[in-house]
């Protein structure tokens, strides 16, 4: 992949389709580690070929960033799983829902990415009571029945990816409201029937949403 460059005071977030040829699977498989391909061989074969592809994706992006041979990355994880390399400074992230994936990347600060597909939500405000904040679960009953399914999802979307950037997960429970001040976040819709947020510190920053092709 030839050379990318991130500016300062940027986010980039590349869109991607995580459904690709067979061909094109086999390719990105090749440049996972071993540990990675264990990982995909505990899922369900849907699952796993998403991972595969994502991670692969993944692998490819910060090749160019950074100018090593994707099969030379290697990733520590932090507390709640998320990854950055041993070796560079770049921040990233990674979300991917249905077919659908999102890779955030910046130079200069923590960074995290959500994104959800359109979708009726199960069981929406026992979610919400589990996970939320007092306001936005009074926002949530408050809102007509036939709209709640895509407020939650923003909410979420914004919850995640907040989270995300601190190095925290989904079960932080609704202390993720309390997250770090300088924090700001964007919402946008990556493709249609998609909802997605990303977040990073302060407010300095310009998003960038570039398309991948396979």
């Amino acid at each position: 992949m030839p050379s990318l460059e991130l500016m300062t005071e940027e986010v980039q977030v590349w869109v991607a389709s995580l459904e690709v040829s067979d061909a094109r699977y086999n390719e990105l498989s090749r440049i996972l580690s071993r540990e990675e391909k264990g990982r995909a061989e505990g899922m369900v074969p849907i699952l796993a070929r998403r991972f595969v592809v994502a991670r692969g994706i993944l692998r490819t992006l910060l090749s160019g960033f950074t100018g090593t041979a994707a099969t030379k990355l290697h990733f520590t994880y932090g507390t709640s799983g998320k990854p950055s390399l041993t070796d560079h400074d770049i921040h990233f992230n990674i979300s991917h829902s249905a077919e659908l994936g999102l890779f955030a990347f910046t130079p200069d600060r923590p960074v995290g990415v959500d994104v959800e597909n359109e979708r009726p939500v199960r069981r929406l405000l026992d979610v919400a009571q589990r996970f939320m904040s007092e306001d936005e679960i009074r926002s949530l009953a408050a809102t007509a029945p036939e709209s709640r399914d895509a407020a939650f999802l923003k909410s979420w979307v914004v919850r995640e990816a907040r989270l995300k950037a601190e190095g925290k997960g989904v079960w932080s429970g609704s202390d993720g409201a309390k997250s770090r001040p300088d924090l700001t976040h964007k919402l946008f819709a990556p493709r249609p029937g998609y909802i997605a947020a990303v977040a990073a510190t302060d407010s300095d920053w310009r998003l960038y949403t570039c398309a991948m092709k396979e």
